[in-house]
């Protein structure tokens, strides 16, 4: 794909596997304090890639649960705190794509809707910050994904058309966004509940190996 002079990927189940960590910290708070158990799948297909904000709403709305952003903020980032977000691996084939990426000269970005600390935490523990030239996360957008901005953001801080531009998603509001804002996407998961909800992709991966090899 030699038009494509950039890539911006999203961080949370795409560059990083921490779909599962999220949930572990989750569920033990909304078993303790609100009685409410959800599943894996269920943090998949209902919570993943979404903001807190949304969230918290999502909760008072499907379950009637009375919270705040604060609360959740506080309680989450202390769970957070206790199980080392260091401890969040790479999903298959992430260094190798940023480091090939690099190598063939093809500019890179990162749009997320994780905070910059966590972005500092885990991609720094991996050694991996220096890839990018940038990176758009939730304090630096009033409408996070999956409003456009943060990919508009994106696209003007490299100063290229979306044309130059693929997003690599994970998630159904990623996508949205990526997609709003004009630029092609490969959606790229291996779970069952996000692929049925990714069929308007540009292209579909089941892994980042798959598109390091339509990249390059």
């Amino acid at each position: 794909m030699e038009q494509i002079e950039a890539v911006l990927f999203d961080l949370d189940g795409t560059l990083i596997d921490s779909e599962h960590f999220y949930y572990s910290n989750w569920q033990p708070i909304l078993a303790e304090h609100f009685d409410l158990t959800i599943t894996f799948e269920d943090w998949l297909a209902l919570f993943a890639g979404h903001t807190l904000a949304r969230n918290v709403h999502f909760l008072k709305k499907n379950w009637g649960i009375e919270t705040s952003e604060a609360f959740m903020w506080k309680e989450t980032r202390a769970a957070y705190a206790r199980a080392d977000m260091r401890t969040i691996s790479l999903m298959p084939f992430a260094r190798e794509i940023l480091q090939n990426l690099h190598a063939a000269g093809k500019r890179i970005g990162l749009v997320t809707s994780s905070y910059q600390t966590t972005v500092d935490t885990v991609l720094g523990h991996h050694g991996l910050l220096g890839f990018f030239e940038f990176f758009v996360t939730r304090e630096k957008v009033v409408q996070a994904k999956p409003n456009a901005e943060p990919y508009l953001m994106a696209t003007k801080l490299m100063g290229l058309a979306p044309v130059n531009l693929l997003a690599v998603e994970d998630t159904a509001t990623g996508l949205r966004a990526a997609q709003d804002a004009g630029l092609r996407c490969v959606a790229v998961s291996r779970q069952a509940v996000e692929r049925a909800r990714l069929t308007s992709a540009d292209y579909m991966m089941e892994n980042l190996f798959e598109v390091n090899e339509m990249l390059l």
